[in-house]
């Protein structure tokens, strides 16, 4: 439990890749939107989307990880079990602090009708209705996702080296493809919107699954992954 207590300060002590920078980038989203919408003011609804920059970056932060700390904890002789779970405590913890942020900023925006300027960052529209507990969760639960899939890739390619991307994301490509040529063929768009639109609350429950399956692979790549 020592070591992985000292995985989770090794992380820590980088608090702009944790704290400052994912904040900074949402930061800055919000004061120019904010700018844009005290500019207009016209009473003009605006939705900007913007928070899923800080999802991106929990996925891109997922990514670098491995490179920037892999590593160096291998040379201080901390076993690779350890790594893991100090790593994923730190995901967990930081998440969950991230998650409630992100709920009570979304709870003041709804409040004052977007910030007396009809700015919709942090709310989004079709999750307004469920209660704080549920929305904490499911930010929770979709940034601790966004960084165990970069974290997966990422051990792919610190076991498997760089082909494995080619022979990976052309997959992912071609999969892609046949699926859209699929789904056009067959006319299933409209079909497939509509049960996300009836589904949605379930499909971000079942993200939880995913987070578990990228786990155990990131740990079984790690586990012979050259440092």
């Amino acid at each position: 439990m020592n070591r992985v207590n000292q995985v989770v300060k090794l992380h820590l002590r980088n608090k702009n890749t944790w704290f400052m920078i994912p904040w900074a980038i949402l930061g800055a989203n919000f004061l120019i939107n904010a700018l844009i919408a005290l500019s207009l003011n016209d009473g003009e609804v605006i939705n900007t989307g913007a928070i899923v920059s800080i999802f991106i970056y929990s996925f891109v932060a997922g990514i670098v990880t491995i490179k920037e700390t892999f590593p160096f904890a291998i040379g201080l002789s901390i076993r690779r079990k350890d790594y893991f779970l100090g790593t994923a405590l730190t995901v967990i913890l930081v998440n969950i602090l991230s998650g409630i942020v992100l709920t009570v900023l979304s709870a003041i925006e709804q409040a004052t009708n977007g910030w007396n300027v009809n700015l919709h960052l942090f709310e989004i529209g079709f999750l307004s209705d469920l209660s704080f507990i549920s929305l904490l969760g499911i930010n929770v639960i979709l940034l601790v996702h966004a960084f165990f899939l970069g974290f997966a890739i990422s051990s792919l390619y610190r076991r498997l080296g760089g082909i494995s991307m080619y022979v990976f994301f052309t997959a992912m490509l071609l999969i892609g493809t046949i699926a859209s040529y699929v789904m056009t063929h067959f006319d299933l768009w409209a079909d497939f919107g509509h049960w996300i639109a009836d589904h949605y609350l379930e499909l971000f429950w079942w993200l939880i699954p995913l987070v578990v399956i990228y786990s155990i692979i990131s740990y079984g790549l790690l586990r012979r992954a050259a440092v």
